[in-house]
């Protein structure tokens, strides 16, 4: 099944947008189905929603945090452009895993799709042993070799163990047999063992059920159940399409009136001239209209009857993914994304929050094991999702500034929750406000301006 997803996702399906035409006068011709590639939209949608540059990562103290963020920035890693892209695929196909490993005393993630994993170790749909696979080339024509890289990743008791094999075939269909590793890979370890309370990969899924195989532990495509939509919806757009280009504009005409006719010029010279343009498309010649006029052809284009019924498929599809109705709008030059805010009781909001619980779990266990491979001592790891879209981050500053105003919450709770500051950099900025207040704040006024009663100044006066 993860074949058929990826094609969809990749956007030509080749037993639905190639097929065979039968012709007026019985000959086939070979035709080709346009598509609004609404399956990669959808997943590039869902990754927006889940990930952005506002996402925010950090550890209690903030030269963790920095040394962490070095690591997942650095040119090898690239989180922030491979890990959006990652968790786009991960839509997809269903399945998805990332693997943190030392090499060159550089800790490095690998983002791997999910038609390369083999899950060989389950309990229920934890996965704690999988393979993984690659294949490249070497050498050309009759000396070419093919290399199928197997690596098992197992975690049972504590303990992660990595497994490193390598076969060699002169034929692309078979594995061919098993070489040395280290022949290929003198800088890569063949087996490694660790003892920890993580495993150092994680299995990406989407957090809804696969009812294609109710008994395997593997993801399933947030497309899989939206094929059908797919393909009307693809229909309908070639058909809008095909609509201008048969619907066109024709002047019938009879076909002795596109014959040159032989005239003599001036100077006794016979030239052949034709009264149309035969270049003109909007000409067609057919017999039988001898001795008559001229008949022109307009056809009434069924122009917003297909963009209403695209419409209408685009709410099929997103209520079909949890996007809800509306999320989608076509216009007839394309598809456009709801750019409102959406409301916390709306399908987009349950649905976004029902897959951060995925996304959170995975992108901890991953900065977990980055933090065992380098040795970053760390007593939490805190992630805060880019909820923007649901409202504007200025927006819940300003409600938190004015329940702070108005003593419905304390300053501690205001930076916290909406400044997402952490427990030690709150004590240090408390700090640096109440030593900029002695200098600068009249006696009576907090920092934001506020009037402070007798008591709160006198309980202030003791503290201090």
């Amino acid at each position: 099944m993860m074949a058929i997803w990826k094609s969809w996702y990749r956007g030509n399906v080749n037993d639905f947008h190639y097929f065979q035409m039968k012709m007026a006068d019985s000959t086939t011709k070979q035709c080709e189905r346009l598509t609004m590639n609404m399956p990669k939209k959808i997943c590039e949608d869902f990754a927006k929603l889940l990930w952005s540059e506002k996402v925010q990562i950090k550890l209690d103290k903030k030269k963790n945090t920095e040394q962490l963020l070095s690591i997942l920035e650095n040119k090898e890693n690239n989180f922030m452009t491979n890990f959006p892209a990652f968790l786009e695929r991960v839509f997809a196909l269903g399945t998805g895993a990332t693997v943190e490993y030392k090499k060159d005393d550089k800790t490095l993630i690998d983002y791997i799709d999910g038609d390369v994993i083999i899950p060989y170790k389950f309990t229920n749909s934890y996965i704690n042993g999988l393979i993984t696979i690659s294949r490249y080339t070497k050498g050309t024509g009759a000396n070419k070799r093919y290399f199928t890289h197997i690596t098992y990743h197992e975690y049972k008791d504590g303990k992660y163990t990595k497994l490193n094999e390598l076969y060699k075939s002169s034929n692309e269909t078979t594995l061919g047999r098993e070489i040395n590793f280290n022949s290929e890979f003198p800088n890569v370890v063949e087996f490694e063992e660790y003892i920890t309370d993580t495993p150092y990969f994680q299995i990406w899924k989407p957090v809804i059920a696969n009812n294609f195989d109710t008994d395997s532990p593997m993801g399933i495509s947030i497309l899989a159940n939206q094929i059908d939509k797919f393909k009307a919806i693809d229909t309908e757009y070639d058909s809008l399409n095909r609509e201008f280009r048969t619907g066109k504009k024709r002047v019938l005409i009879d076909r002795t009136a596109v014959k040159r006719s032989p005239q003599v010029d001036e100077t006794g010279e016979v030239n052949y001239v034709s009264y149309f343009d035969n270049d003109d498309e909007v000409y067609v010649a057919i017999a039988g209209m001898e001795n008559q006029p001229v008949k022109e052809i307009d056809f009434k284009l069924r122009y917003q009857e297909h963009i209403n019924s695209i419409n209408a498929q685009l709410n099929y599809i997103s209520a079909g993914v949890g996007l809800g109705q509306n999320y989608y709008n076509f216009d007839g030059q394309g598809v456009k994304t709801a750019t409102e805010v959406v409301s916390e009781n709306s399908d987009t909001y349950r649905t976004k929050k029902h897959h951060e619980l995925m996304v959170n779990d995975c992108l901890y266990d991953l900065i977990k094991a980055i933090c065992e491979l380098e040795n970053i001592s760390y007593k939490s790891i805190n992630i805060v999702f880019d909820d923007s879209i649901i409202e504007d981050e200025n927006a819940l500053i300003k409600r938190g500034l004015e329940l702070y105003q108005s003593k419905t919450i304390s300053l501690e709770k205001f930076m916290k929750k909406y400044l997402h500051y952490e427990d030690s950099e709150i004590q240090e900025e408390m700090a640096k406000i109440q030593s900029e207040n002695k200098l600068i704040q009249p006696e009576g006024l907090d920092f934001f301006g506020m009037t402070q009663d007798a008591s709160e100044s006198e309980e202030t006066s003791d503290k201090e």
